[in-house]
């Protein structure tokens, strides 16, 4: 029953998918493991590690909600974004931080993403308007004072305020209405709208959360000791090793693959 199940669900692209999962996980390790090596918290491994944290976040979120295409695109351009607006924010201090806001060109970079992400799963057409649709929401939001780095804290243990919660959520939900314009102007899907509902409320939830989240995580990895940096590293090796092993076992064990 195992054998019949195992045969069932292995297909040479989930083998790829597990593979490339494990690259990732190889990937972040390293980051960690490098950590201190190239100067630590003022080294520029500081935004390296961070943004590979973020980038698995949202992986695992995107892959989930709209599948490993468009989970890989997204993640890897909302994941660097988010560490190197936060480094921009953290160095930042007083008048200067003052001066570096609104952001407005992330939120153009982020709609960018966004819509190269939604190419991957409706096509040119409606990547592009998604795409466009998200820059001029989110950089609005921007405008107004709800960008993350008006939220940024790292030295103080992080905590749930009003503001931070109303930004998420409208982001959430400006890039929903993005996804629902987009979809009924290019008729993407079989239903337009919950198309477009689907698509575009998830991108900006999944998006809202990590950077609901994000102070929390950047204040646990500044207090964090080296040495469990180190095993952390470590631990995202082996694992990422594992992964990419499944294709040896395969050969090995002589599992058919369709």
């Amino acid at each position: 029953m195992f054998d019949v199940w195992v045969q069932t669900l292995l297909t040479r692209q989930l083998v790829a998918e597990i593979t490339l999962v494990g690259m990732g996980l190889d990937v972040l390790g390293g980051c960690y493991l490098a950590y201190d090596l190239l100067g630590g918290k003022r080294g520029p491994l500081r935004t390296m590690a961070r943004a590979a944290g973020y980038t698995s976040l949202f992986f695992v979120g995107y892959t989930l909600l709209l599948g490993l295409q468009y989970g890989m695109v997204a993640s890897l351009g909302m994941g660097f974004l988010l560490a190197t607006e936060y480094r921009l924010a953290g160095n930042a201090s007083g008048e200067d931080r003052e001066r570096m806001r609104p952001p407005v060109l992330f939120g153009v970079y982020r709609g960018m993403v966004l819509g190269l992400a939604g190419v991957t799963i409706a096509g040119t057409t409606f990547g592009g308007l998604f795409g466009l649709f998200s820059a001029a929401a989110l950089t609005t939001l921007n405008l107004l004072g709800y960008s993350p780095s008006h939220d940024y804290e790292s030295h103080e243990r992080p905590h749930l305020s009003k503001h931070r919660v109303v930004a998420s959520c409208l982001r959430a939900l400006t890039v929903g209405a993005a996804g629902v314009v987009a979809a009924l102007l290019t008729s993407a899907g079989s239903h337009p709208l919950l198309f477009g509902l689907r698509l575009g409320l998830a991108a900006g939830t999944v998006s809202a959360l990590v950077g609901l989240f994000s102070p929390a995580i950047e204040w646990k990895i500044e207090n964090l000791p080296k040495t469990r940096l180190g095993l952390l590293g470590l631990g995202f090796i082996f694992t990422g090793l594992l992964l990419q092993s499944v294709q040896c076992w395969i050969v090995v064990f002589s599992v058919p693959v369709h």
